[in-house]
């Protein structure tokens, strides 16, 4: 599967959980989110940064932290920021959804990937302390890495045919 085809694949399965995905479908995907959301962010520094450097060029106190962060609350509702918004929650069920079906393409339940989700929830969950969440995150994350990269369970399983299967009789069709 191309780069195109996972990211047409994943939204149009946009909030499919059955079925399976290939690595190439869940890695692609997850690739193309990155790389929009790196943009998106950059952008975002980039508004923000931008008064901030003014604001100290025009000899405003770099250590007034009282002062800088009144000129970073100006550009908190900015296109940037609404736009990143709009991205990351637009594309969260897909991510789950792609996540779920690459479990289920190694013969696991989809609830395997809360190994990774598990540890994003805890990291922000304000009664759970850093020394616990992190590490949490860090182990679930590596953890769902180590899942995500297994190959597909040969044939068809539980959650569906085979991808590969099925990719290589379609395209001996055309």
């Amino acid at each position: 599967m191309s780069f195109i085809e996972a990211i047409k694949t994943c939204f149009a399965k946009y909030v499919t959980f059955s079925g399976r995905a290939r690595r190439s479908e869940h890695w692609y995907f997850f690739l193309f989110i990155n790389l929009v959301m790196i943009v998106l962010v950059i952008w975002l520094g980039s508004t923000i940064m931008g008064p901030v450097m003014e604001y100290i060029s025009e000899g405003g106190d770099p250590n007034d932290k009282e002062a800088i962060a009144e000129v970073v609350n100006s550009y908190r509702v900015s296109p940037s920021s609404i736009v990143l918004l709009i991205f990351w929650v637009g594309t969260l069920l897909p991510i789950i959804a792609v996540q779920i079906r690459r479990m289920h393409d190694i013969g696991r339940s989809g609830w395997w990937s809360m190994t990774y989700w598990g540890g994003v929830l805890l990291m922000y969950a304000p009664f759970i302390s850093p020394m616990i969440s992190y590490p949490v995150f860090l182990i679930g994350t590596i953890w769902f890495i180590y899942l995500a990269c297994q190959d597909s369970t040969p044939g068809d399983n539980v959650y569906g045919p085979n991808p590969k299967g099925l990719e290589e009789t379609t395209s001996t069709n055309f």
